[in-house]
């Protein structure tokens, strides 16, 4: 970029760390009519209406920038978040598939390392419920689907998992071996209470089993449930308390 270019990125980079997230797209539009082929800047204006609201001119600009640019695996998650945030169920789902391909034979090492990507944001009657995709199943419970619920002042409630135990699978395959042999799971649906510190520096908390599910649940099917657990319409199963962090 030229300096009146970087100066202009500059700018935008600021208004946004600022919270000032319209003033940084008003920049970052300029910036990208002078460099449109810059995948950096591409990737952040995108970025930018997203988080502003203006997910149709994220696809506007999104969609023929990754039919060429398949490894551009930022862009992709953030195709696939206005996809999602616009009801678009197919593309959405689509994109999600094609950000897990663009993971299976990148060189790039921040992806390698990733596990799961912001998929959409659903806001509730106070705060909101953010939606996360595996990109490969994580943690020793092999977490598919992650929901962090956080209040009106960004502070965070609880976790909602779609999780598939290995401890779970024994009993599953004697319930149902005509599913187990064709590589099906069973499926949990929990919430880990946000951690809390204890007087001797341990820091626990609380997990709830919502309930068990036969087969892996569809996206919107686990985002419904997510939903009912966040709004309070799901009571637990059972729960375990003082479980260390």
């Amino acid at each position: 970029m030229t300096s009146e270019q970087q100066s202009l990125f500059d700018a935008a980079k600021k208004d946004f760390g600022e919270h000032h997230p319209e003033l940084a797209l008003e920049k970052m539009k300029q910036l990208h009519a002078m460099v449109p082929d810059n995948p950096t800047i591409t990737d952040a204006t995108a970025e930018t209406a997203v988080v502003v609201g203006d997910d149709a001119d994220a696809i506007t600009l999104l969609k023929p920038w990754t039919a060429t640019h398949t490894d551009d695996w930022f862009a992709l998650e953030w195709l696939a978040r206005a996809y999602a945030e616009t009801g678009n169920v197919a593309e959405r789902d689509k994109t999600i598939a094609a950000v897990i391909k663009a993971h299976e034979t990148t060189a790039n090492a921040q992806f390698q390392r990733a596990d799961r990507f912001l998929v959409e944001r659903v806001k509730l009657a106070s705060g909101s419920l953010d939606i996360y995709y595996a990109i490969v199943p994580f943690s020793p419970y092999h977490i598919y689907m992650l929901g962090r619920q956080v209040d009106a002042n960004n502070a965070l409630i609880r976790q909602i998992t779609l999780e598939s135990n290995d401890f779970d699978q024994p009993g599953f395959a004697k319930e149902h071996p005509d599913m187990a042999a064709k590589g099906m799971r069973r499926f949990s649906m929990d919430t880990y209470s946000a951690s809390k510190p204890n007087p001797d520096g341990t820091t626990t908390q609380t997990q709830a089993l919502i309930g068990f599910i036969d087969g892996q649940p569809s996206y919107d099917d686990t985002k419904a449930r997510m939903l009912s657990v966040a709004k309070g319409d799901a009571p637990p199963a059972a729960t375990r308390t003082g479980i260390p962090v």
